[in-house]
């Protein structure tokens, strides 16, 4: 717990030093998003605030870590990825390139045996199935998956800094409070380096909500859902899909609904599957009448409400925790249709003659 500790306020701190930095820098290079047809700002925003995540990130877990090869494959990937995000900041990389960097990125990974290699038994409840020779494409698809879910995900101040935030924690909670066989190196380096991600993000959602002073652009994004995904099945046991994939997918749930949604609506459309559009849940809320602060603030509440149903979900073997989490569970979906009901109503009123 000190080193959980220490790696999250470390890199908070560091955060907070290297998030107005990199503004200015961006400000003064010119590296920013300019407002457009889907873009919903309105003023030109520093694009690259990916880099002060990934380095308060990755400098606040350093301190704290052992060595293990596992935990070297994913930083190393982690880092590639957030090169390719980077490059892509900077000179808008066409779709393949970024498909092709992704693609290389997990190469790195399961060259260092972060795979999954096993699924539990679905049908008999016990025991595990090995992959064999889907091995590799199922690793490659929740990896690169998860990876384009934060990206598209990102369209409204904070929005997916703090979905990334909750379903971090989520998996941080699961793992400290539920029993785990998978060896101690490694599963300690994987909580070290969570915790520091969430500490960096903390930094940077001060600047990130709205109104926003800087984006993550895809360099963070990518670098977020990439080490998400590769975090969790680096600390699974015996790599196997239960922990790693299903407490992840629920803990997503309100981003992996958005884009499998998208998928489906462009795919009846017949339009590109990777065609942009403004037909997101965001969108759709904005359109409500809803500001960008209570669509964020919205947004989290149901993401919120996904990570208390992961941990549900999950193994706790603790009744009297169960039955905390499903009364906050509880609390916070009737919060969420409250304050759903009571923007709406706003909106109405205010068109009423």
């Amino acid at each position: 717990m000190k080193a959980l500790i220490g790696a999250f306020f470390l890199a908070w701190m560091l955060g907070l030093l290297l998030v107005p930095m990199v503004r200015r820098m961006a400000i003064k290079l010119g590296l920013v998003d300019r407002p457009g047809s889907r873009k919903i700002h309105r003023h030109p925003v520093p694009r690259i605030g990916g880099l002060a995540i990934y380095t308060a990130g990755i400098m606040g877990a350093l301190p704290f870590l052992s060595d293990d090869i596992k935990t070297t494959g994913v930083m190393l990937a982690g880092t590639f990825i957030f090169l390719v995000g980077l490059i892509d900041d900077l000179i808008d990389l066409p779709a393949k390139v970024k498909l092709a960097g992704q693609i290389l990125a997990c190469i790195i990974l399961v060259s260092f045996q972060v795979r999954i290699d096993f699924v539990t038994d679905f049908i008999t409840g016990k025991g595990l199935v090995a992959l064999g020779l889907l091995t590799l494409p199922l690793t490659f698809a929740w990896v690169i998956g998860l990876t384009n879910t934060v990206n598209l995900v990102d369209g409204v101040d904070g929005l997916a800094g703090g979905i990334v935030f909750i379903a971090l924690a989520t998996l941080i909670g699961v793992r400290l409070l539920s029993h785990h066989t998978q060896d101690a190196v490694v599963i300690g380096n994987v909580l070290v380096l969570t915790a520091a991600i969430m500490g960096a993000l903390l930094a940077f959602l001060r600047y990130n909500v709205h109104p926003a002073s800087i984006f993550m652009g895809d360099s963070g994004a990518y670098f977020l859902g990439f080490m998400t995904s590769a975090l969790s099945v680096a600390g699974a046991a015996k790599g196997t899909i239960l922990l790693p994939l299903v407490i992840p997918l629920i803990a997503f749930g309100l981003p992996v609904l958005d884009v499998v949604f998208a998928i489906l609506r462009r795919f009846f459309r017949k339009v590109p599957i990777f065609q942009a559009d403004k037909e997101h849940l965001h969108h759709h809320l904005l359109r409500l009448g809803f500001s960008q602060a209570d669509t964020t603030r919205f947004m989290w509440m149901v993401s919120s409400c996904f990570g208390l149903l992961a941990l549900l979900m999950a193994d706790l073997r603790h009744r009297g925790l169960e039955a905390a989490i499903l009364a906050a569970l509880v609390l916070l979906i009737a919060a969420c249709v409250v304050f759903f009901v009571n923007r709406t109503h706003d909106k109405t009123s205010r068109h009423l003659p």
